[in-house]
């Protein structure tokens, strides 16, 4: 990790035992070795990996968080659900700084903001715009912080990388620009101020995931799933049978696919 993560945990107040929180948190073991971590906002693998020839076990469950393994045919995947939001995200995958693993994705639903953009496209930021303050206390000066700013893959490579194991298994996959907001409810009330930045989804974690995994020093990439359309009227709460199979196509069937090629590589 680097030095800028390191002097967050020496200021840190909360534990010196990290080994042990995390294994409190999720039930993950700093003495293991994951080929990938896995961190999804609201999506469990009981779910998302049901009907895959892999063995999932509940390692911790808690309010709003929960941990898992993924073990298949020479691999092991740990899976964290953490709270929504960025703030929820900075907290709690930085526990798993500590753990042994070689990779990081991030798994979520997205808004679309475009009507060229449908539901059950799969998706990966080109740059995420910082629309969240959360991500100023990763910071060593908070003063410094300037929202709005574009935050890219912290490895492009391999980013790109799995964007051709996506291609070459015969899905699409588009890479476009998302911004990253605080509040899903008064989102809608500045949404002109949004689409200046040229944006095309929205949603709450991404910038804060890729600062969190280049301090970390960990290739990473994000792959969402487009839930809902304010530009068409398709709203997340409200979905009609049709338009949840087309969703749940892409997140039970696509994702899980493309999850197990990566591992696999």
């Amino acid at each position: 990790m680097k030095k800028r993560l390191k002097d967050i945990f020496d200021a840190d107040k909360s534990t010196e035992d990290y080994a042990s929180a995390v294994f409190s948190e999720f039930g993950l073991s700093v003495d293991k070795h994951y080929d990938l971590l896995v961190v999804a906002p609201g999506w469990k693998p009981t779910k998302i990996m049901a009907g895959f020839d892999v063995e999932v076990v509940t390692t911790a469950i808690h309010s709003y968080i929960s941990g898992y393994e993924v073990k298949g045919n020479g691999f092991l995947i740990a899976w964290i659900q953490t709270s929504p939001g960025a703030s929820s995200l900075i907290d709690e995958l930085s526990l798993c700084a500590f753990l042994d693993f070689e990779k990081l994705i991030f798994l979520g639903a997205v808004g679309s903001l475009t009507k060229e953009i449908g539901l059950g496209s799969i998706c990966t930021p080109l740059y995420s715009v910082s629309g969240n303050l959360a991500n100023g206390y990763l910071m060593e000066d908070i003063k410094e912080y300037k929202p709005f700013g574009k935050i890219y893959p912290n490895d492009p490579a391999f980013v790109e990388n799995v964007i051709s194991i996506i291609k070459e298994s015969g899905y699409a996959i588009l890479q476009v620009p998302v911004f990253c907001t605080d509040s899903v409810l008064c989102e809608y009330d500045h949404m002109d101020f949004i689409k200046s930045f040229d944006v095309s989804l929205i949603e709450m974690e991404t910038s804060s995931f890729y600062l969190m995994a280049d301090l970390m020093e960990k290739p990473a990439v994000a792959l969402l799933v487009v839930s809902d359309n304010s530009a068409t009227g398709e709203s997340l709460v409200l979905r009609t049978p049709e338009q949840k199979a087309v969703y749940n196509n892409s997140r039970l069937e696509i994702i899980p696919k493309i999850l197990l090629k990566i591992v696999c590589q």
